[in-house]
């Protein structure tokens, strides 16, 4: 019997929780949809403006400013996140310890470990190599495997 009343008071919770974030969504869909069609940047909520009119505001005259992307795009060097968004990766067979110490979690000191080990063991086969290096845990090393190329047996 006390099964059954946790079970219809669980629902009601539920369902409590789906009504409010069904609400949450249509408000928000609402608030984005009158920026996006009637451009307005800050809607008060708090003191909306009386119209006398009874025509909506005109839409925005053109959309947004066509720009060039590569005119904006910051100068510079790349860091290591965005050369992995852009697909690049890091050999750890070929890279120099400046390389691997731009991966994330690693510093320069481990870095330095990581090319000691390598040349002292002639390179890493599997992912699993990099633990014999001093500074590289398991944790550390599933933050940097996304950044390395794929080794050659697997």
């Amino acid at each position: 019997m006390e099964g059954k009343k946790e079970t219809r008071r669980d629902t009601r919770r539920d369902k409590a929780c789906l009504l409010v974030s069904l609400m949450v969504l249509v408000w928000n869909v609402g608030a984005t949809g009158r920026r996006f069609l009637f451009s307005d940047p800050a809607p008060s909520i708090l003191a909306p403006e009386i119209s006398t009119a009874a025509s909506p505001p005109a839409p925005p005259e053109s959309p947004m400013p066509a720009t060039d992307c590569a005119a904006t795009a910051p100068a510079g060097k790349l860091t290591a996140k965005q050369r992995y968004l852009l697909g690049k990766r890091v050999d750890i067979n070929e890279a120099s310890a400046a390389e691997i110490g731009e991966l994330p979690g690693i510093s320069e000191t481990v870095a330095r470990a990581v090319v000691e080990t390598r040349t002292r063991l002639g390179g890493f086969r599997r992912a699993r190599d990099l633990l014999q290096v001093r500074g590289i845990k398991e944790k550390r090393l599933k933050k940097i495997l996304p950044f390395l190329v794929k080794f050659h047996n697997n």
